[in-house]
């Protein structure tokens, strides 16, 4: 382990926001199923059981751990994200639960951990089913003490920290394959939530990519869309879900007069097949985005072939299991959910 690594991380991989009362303006919820949730989000939030958000990758989990943060006796307190799938396995453990000068190379002070630094507030532990087994177990016992030692002390520091994970596995899968401590998840799952796909939330698209198209023009006017683009919003599947929707009106103003974003503007994209990369007719044929293609590929047979686990999967490619969530989240990022599509190769075997 190496000092300026976890700093590197920590600035990088986790998002501290010290008052989130405003962070409930951006859960747009305008469908039934959405307006459900928020019901539901505001009550769990004034209590103070742990809370399990599921669902599809990209679908705002952690918008509505914002929102419920937002609605409990906390919402003056620290919220403070951590991205477990961002952070190398041997780095997370020191920016969960902090260290002493002197506990490995380069700790030249001492510095508080993630929990430490949610006293009073809220932690999120993003993607959850990413962290390993090893790191679960001490995750275990600091949910059961309420307590943490940081890496080199020799003293506990008593938590007042509530704890929201988030996951777009399924946990219960996962506990059954060895994977997931079944303990940590009955600590976990006190209240789950399910936030379903933007497919499933049929009157959230609208109102969400007006939102964003307000996020994203700020100070300048904001384009009205047409009806075509309306139409193809609403006809869209989203595979890639809000996430998705985000990168193609970010993608649809650049392209658009600046008065109007028509269908044309969206420049849809078609999910890909998952035997054989898709060449869109419009776009040149390059090298670069065959390779891309290629990579995706390779990195869904090497999953199919391990059975799921990122690290057979790793082996299989002859890359590090760093190197191969990394590549994994630059394909969500980009709006394609490798999990479905693994899913549907293992089912059609």
């Amino acid at each position: 382990m190496n000092y300026q690594d976890v700093c590197a991380h920590e600035s990088g991989s986790v998002k501290l926001a010290e008052n989130t009362t405003g962070c409930e303006k951006t859960l747009i919820a305008e469908s039934s199923k959405s307006l459900r949730l928020r019901k539901l989000a505001e009550r769990v939030g004034q209590s103070e059981v742990s809370v399990l958000l599921h669902g599809p990758s990209g679908v705002g989990k952690e918008v509505f751990a914002h929102y419920i943060h937002a609605h409990s006796r906390r919402a003056g307190k620290p919220f403070v994200a951590v991205n477990c799938a961002a952070i190398p396995e041997n780095m997370l453990e020191a920016m969960l639960f902090g260290y002493e000068k002197g506990a490995f190379t380069g700790a030249v002070t001492t510095h508080p951990g993630k929990f430490e630094q949610a006293q009073g507030g809220t932690l999120l532990l993003d993607e959850i089913s990413e962290m390993d087994l090893g790191l679960q177990a001490k995750l275990l016992r600091v949910l059961q003490e309420r307590e943490i030692e940081r890496i080199g002390g020799r003293s506990t520091i008593r938590l007042d920290v509530r704890v929201i994970a988030t996951t777009n596995r399924i946990l219960r899968e996962e506990v059954a394959a060895g994977r997931f401590r079944e303990d940590l998840f009955y600590r976990l799952n006190v209240f789950p939530m399910y936030i379903p796909a933007l497919k499933d939330r049929q009157d959230d698209i609208l109102p969400l990519a007006e939102f964003l198209l307000q996020k994203h023009c700020q100070n300048i006017d904001v384009p009205q869309l047409a009806d075509d683009a309306v139409a193809a919003l609403l006809q869209h599947h989203w595979p890639g879900n809000i996430r998705e929707l985000e990168n193609l009106i970010q993608r649809a103003m650049v392209l658009s007069n600046g008065r109007e974003i028509t269908a044309d503007d969206l420049h849809m994209e078609t999910e890909p097949a998952l035997d054989s990369p898709v060449i869109h007719e419009e776009l040149p044929v390059c090298l670069d985005a065959q390779l891309k293609v290629q990579e995706q590929q390779l990195i869904l047979q090497a999953l199919h072939n391990g059975g799921g686990s990122k690290k057979q999967a790793a082996a299989i490619l002859g890359i590090s299991p760093r190197t191969l969530r990394y590549k994994i989240a630059r394909l969500r990022e980009s709006g394609i959910n490798i999990n479905e599509m693994l899913q549907a190769r293992l089912y059609s075997r």
